[in-house]
């Protein structure tokens, strides 16, 4: 008998023991982590025209901006409820060609090429 309850009570602490591990996983599981991912895009943005573009540092620092007015107002079309699918399909297709025409306002004629070749490319 003294086995059985000895057996018992071994078995419980066993099976508390297993309770009490820790499950979860790592604290920043649901924190938003899309802020540093904005940058990053912006940043790879700017790098990747600033390489195929040559741009100056002036270019640069209005291709930043623009990239960045950009994406909040792309964000804000996406997230707003008001408007339906297509509405919002088109706000970003108007927005994407003010884009455009901003971006060519200070670039160069030989970098207008070059850029226009690249969205012939991305469209595709």
């Amino acid at each position: 008998m003294k086995k059985i309850i000895f057996l018992v009570l071994i078995s419980f602490s066993f099976l508390n023991t297993n309770a009490q591990v820790d499950r979860r996983v790592g604290a920043g599981q649901y924190k938003n982590g899309n802020q540093n991912k904005n940058v990053n895009l912006v940043e790879t943005s700017v790098e990747s025209l600033k390489e195929k573009l040559n741009l100056d540092g002036f270019q640069e620092a209005i291709v930043r901006n623009l990239i960045k007015e950009n994406q909040a107002k792309s964000k804000e079309i996406i997230e707003a409820v008001s408007y339906s699918d297509l509405e919002k399909r088109n706000l970003l297709t108007e927005l994407g060609e003010k884009f455009n025409v901003e971006i060519k306002k200070i670039l160069q004629p030989e970098q207008i090429e070059k850029y226009e070749k690249l969205i012939s490319k991305n469209k595709k």
